[in-house]
């Protein structure tokens, strides 16, 4: 296979399809690698090791990793779910639903494990149909199909073409419904080279039970044609070919295979017209598969409202303050709640509430008003920007309504003048991400309408006093930083400062933000092996990470990683794993005592360098130069005050130009010295 291609795609399962899939995918050369985790991780090191004999012979740039858990593998754009748990199939009936209590606990597992994973997920372990489903409503996952049906169908079609003894490429017809014997022949609208035919439904429903059984007896177990059906689904979901593929889904509140339409990797329904007969037997699938799920859906699922449900069930809430200022985020759901308070706590004050007051963001999972906003904004016309690196379109109306979408995280939002900013969207994650950034926006507009700025440092606290650090991109003010926390320093920002005269002081305020440090500084400070076990041992670091670097981490990789437009990719943290991942203490406030405008320069000694240096207007944030946050919404005053009294506080600090290496120490010896009266 040629043309687009795709990152990392995990495999879970060692075993027949497994090996299969995975061959394939090494074998195809479109995606970056392959991750191979097994219950065990024997079979998996064994496997990567054929795969790697394989990838050198063949010369597929294709990498092969073994994975030692579900868990490293939230960063691969997809995961096949193959794995079979250990039971004796005894069955002469009902084959594929032998399977179903032993199986169910592995799938429940591993669904847990990878819970809000937002790739696509591609199940093969029978009973597919109920452990796709299983997998689904276990794990909050939004893309979960069912290989299957696809395999029903490209069977059908065989054995079709060969009793009529045309070319199978004339045959069109589908399989759907289980995957067993419920399986639905869809006789009534199959046509050969585009005509209606008279199909031996019975034979050709014996060859579909007969053709797997003839492998099995064979080989022990079918694995070429569902690994086949596997890629298939793959390369559709994933939008790298556009085509019809039969898969297990939940459609109309049913969990059984129909045919998806992908193009660029969106499915749509595109079910064949049934006769009576066909439309009772869809039926009697449903009801199967129904009474096979029940029991395991009220043992594996956890008790959670449906999106429709939770516009009635009580609300989430958390009110985030700091400086006299705040905003509530509420939800129907509580991952978006409790997502601020972990967002927030650390550097501001967030605190669970059950009544909201106040300025509110309200942030909704709901699939249906996100879809509303988003036609609207498309249909009227709008103008475009990029928010928080994304595409955003938004359009104002006349009494100050604007309405946004985001359509590649599938957001909207709806502000009205004076109101409260609402944001829908399809999936928890997405929406807990966007609440929490505008939730600090309006902050933001209330703290700038009180008299703070904006000021472009990374800031270090200890007895109250505060050494600010500046300089240009790759200066190293988050180095600085680092260094000073590691010496007893309370870190308060890592990019970006509140700060405000208060008299003759200076206050300062953390701006809360997931931080970013760059592959070679977390080695260099020691960081790497620990930050990896965690990763390993399938923790999360903040979602905006680039898959790059989770694959990085992953690999035991220290090289740093850049994008094409020559920005550095790097690890993101969430702020309360600056404390629990890496020992460091975080401030909440303090008044700024000491400036430092560090030059990194690879081997250099650790040096003061004479001559002044100042903050300038341009080191502070306006309206204008906001590169991340443009203000869509209208949450910043129209006034700002001006930096001209800040700059003259600022310029009677102690203040230091300095020059550092690469030695970890040397450049901390320094630092300490210049430090040490400023506490």
């Amino acid at each position: 296979m040629t043309g687009a291609k795709t990152g990392a795609i995990g495999v879970i399962g060692a075993g027949a399809i497994g090996q299969s899939v995975a061959m394939l995918l090494a074998a195809g050369g479109w995606c970056e690698s392959v991750r191979v985790v097994s219950r065990t991780g024997f079979s998996a090191r064994a496997l990567v090791t054929d795969l790697e004999d394989m990838c050198q012979v063949t010369g597929s740039p294709v990498r092969a990793v073994h994975a030692v858990g579900p868990g490293q593998l939230v960063s691969c754009e997809a995961v096949v779910v193959c794995p079979r748990a250990e039971f004796i199939n005894t069955s002469r009936t009902n084959v594929r639903m032998a399977g179903l209590n032993a199986n169910a606990p592995v799938i429940a597992s591993l669904a847990r494990a990878l819970a809000y994973y937002q790739g696509l997920v591609v199940m093969v372990t029978n009973p597919v149909d109920v452990m796709a489903r299983l997998f689904a409503e276990v794990s909050g996952c939004p893309r979960v199909y069912g290989v299957g049906s696809n395999t029903d169908t490209a069977r059908y079609r065989l054995a079709l073409a060969r009793v009529l003894d045309v070319p199978v490429a004339e045959v069109e017809g589908h399989v759907i419904g289980e995957h067993g014997d419920q399986a639905v022949v869809c006789a009534s609208a199959t046509r050969v080279n585009g005509r209606p035919v008279d199909v031996p439904v019975g034979r050709v429903r014996r060859e579909l039970a007969d053709r797997p059984a003839r492998i099995n007896a064979g080989l022990g177990r079918t694995r070429c044609g569902p690994a086949g059906a596997v890629i298939a689904a793959l390369r559709a979901g994933l939008g790298l070919d556009d085509r019809v593929v039969e898969l297990s889904v939940n459609h109309e509140r049913r969990w059984m295979g129909i045919p998806l339409r992908f193009t660029a990797g969106t499915p749509s329904v595109c079910l064949p017209r049934l006769d009576a007969v066909e439309a009772r037997q869809l039926v009697a699938a449903d009801v199967k598969l129904r009474d096979a799920y029940e029991p395991l859906g009220r043992l594996h699922v956890p008790v959670r409202p449906s999106w429709k449900e939770k516009t009635a069930v009580t609300r989430t809430a958390t009110r985030i303050a700091t400086a006299g200022q705040a905003v509530t985020v509420t939800s129907n759901t509580p991952v978006v709640t409790d997502w601020a308070l972990r967002y927030f706590g650390p550097w501001w004050n967030a605190t669970g509430i059950t009544v909201a007051d106040g300025p509110q963001v309200i942030a909704d999972v709901s699939p249906a008003k996100a879809t509303e906003i988003a036609q609207r904004v498309a249909d009227h016309a709008h103008e475009e920007t990029v928010y928080a690196n994304t595409s955003m379109l938004f359009d104002r109306d006349d009494d100050g309504t604007v309405l946004a979408s985001q359509p590649d995280h599938k957001l909207a939002y709806r502000a009205e003048s004076g109101g409260s900013l609402h944001i829908y969207g399809c999936e928890d994650v997405p929406v807990a991400l966007a609440a929490a950034r505008l939730a600090r926006e309006v902050v933001r507009g209330q703290l700038v309408a009180d008299g703070w700025s904006i000021l472009h440092t990374s800031a270090v606290v200890r007895d109250g006093q505060t050494v600010l650090t500046l300089g240009d991109k790759g200066a190293g003010k988050t180095t600085v930083g680092l260094l000073l926390a590691r010496t007893g320093w309370q870190l308060l920002a890592n990019d970006r400062v509140f700060i405000r005269r208060e008299d003759d002081r200076l206050r300062v305020l953390p701006w809360p933000s997931a931080a970013a440090i760059g592959l070679g500084l977390l080695d260099a400070l020691g960081w790497n092996d620990q930050v990896r076990e965690r990763v390993q041992n399938g923790e999360q670091l903040h979602p905006t990470q680039h898959r790059k670097v989770t694959d990085a981490l992953h690999s035991g990789s220290r090289t740093p990683l850049w994008n094409e437009s020559g920005k550095e990719l790097k690890p993101q943290f969430f702020p309360d794993q600056l404390h629990s991942w890496l020992g460091l203490a975080l401030a909440t406030e303090g008044h700024a005592t000491r400036v430092l405008f560090p030059q990194i320069t690879p081997g250099a000694e650790p040096t003061i360098l004479d001559g002044d240096h100042a903050v300038a207007a341009d080191d502070f944030f306006t309206a204008g130069t906001e590169d991340r946050y443009p203000d869509v919404f209208g949450l910043l005053p129209a006034d700002l005050s001006g930096v001209e009294p800040l700059l003259e506080l600022l310029g009677e600090l102690p203040r230091h130009a300095l020059t550092l290496g690469h030695d970890v120490k040397a450049n901390t010896d320094l630092l300490k010295q210049v430090t040490e009266s400023a506490a």
